[in-house]
Formats: structure tokens, sequence, C-alpha cells
């Protein structure tokens, strides 16, 4: 009952640091793209391929690069940090759950503290993890075994 119930809070632990780690780097591609996309479409512009298309190429460009800055400021500007932070937390619990389950006795006491713990850092306040990002983690995790899977029956 007990490795279960570890092996329950390994695997919720895991995906929730993998989830808002893989947030962090989806907000970073995100804004790399359009950061590359808006230079692009301003270089053309100044270069220049010909009439109506020199001004629309700089005005998206324009417009991109000013709605990047919006987005990134307010929430946005703390969004990558504020998933980092909430990764570390869940890394950290998914560590402590990993060695209560490979200790060799464990006290009610002890698994009734990191469940505790567990249901106190899922309830916090923490952003929500895109569905990109759930199913990117998700992969990472199943299929390019990006983690040590401790969790699983075949490990037991």
């Amino acid at each position: 009952m007990n490795n279960k119930l570890l092996q329950k809070l390994g695997e919720e632990t895991i995906y929730s640091a993998k989830g808002h780690f893989k947030a962090c780097d989806l907000r970073r591609n995100l804004v790399t793209i359009t950061i590359w996309s808006c230079a692009v479409l301003n270089v053309v512009g100044i270069v220049g391929l010909g009439g109506y298309w020199d001004k629309s190429f700089s005005i998206v460009g324009l417009f991109g690069t000013i709605a990047l800055l919006i987005w990134n400021e307010g929430e946005g500007k703390d969004y990558r940090n504020n998933h980092k932070q909430a990764g570390e937390a869940y890394l950290a619990t998914h560590k402590e759950v990993r060695e209560l389950f490979f200790r060799d006795k464990v006290t009610p006491e002890e698994l009734e503290s990191i469940n505790k713990k567990v249901r106190k850092l899922d309830k916090s306040e923490k952003p929500e993890i895109p569905h990109l990002a759930r199913k990117w983690a998700q992969k990472a995790i199943q299929k390019y075994n990006e983690t040590d899977n401790w969790f699983l029956d075949e490990h037991k």
C-alpha cells in the first residue's frame, strides 16, 4: 500500500514538474520565433520587394514587435519565472517521494507528511500548465524517457 501511494505521488509530481518546465520552454520558443519573424519581416521591408509589399512587411513586423512587448508585460513578464519556480518545487518534492519509495521502511507519519506536502503544493497558487506543454511533458516522460521513471510498476 505504501509503495502504491508513493508511486502515484511520484508520478503526479514528475508530470507536474515536467509540465511547468515545458511551459517555460514553450514560452521561450514562442518569444524567440516571434522576435525572429518580426526581424525578418522588417529586414524584408527595408530591403524592399517593391511597392505595397515593403510597407506591409514592415507594418506586420512592427505590430508583431509591439504585440510581443505587450504580451510580455504584466503577468507575462514573470510567466517563465513562475513556471520555473513551480517546476522546481514539484521536482524537489518528487525527489523526497523517490527517497521514501526506495527506503526499506517508511513510517505512517512520513507517508502522511509527504502526501500532505504534495496536496498542499497542488493547491498552491501557481500558473496553469498549457495543454501543449502538458502533451509535450507527457511525450518527454513516456516516449523519450527524459526522466527516471522509477514510479512505474516495472521498477518495483
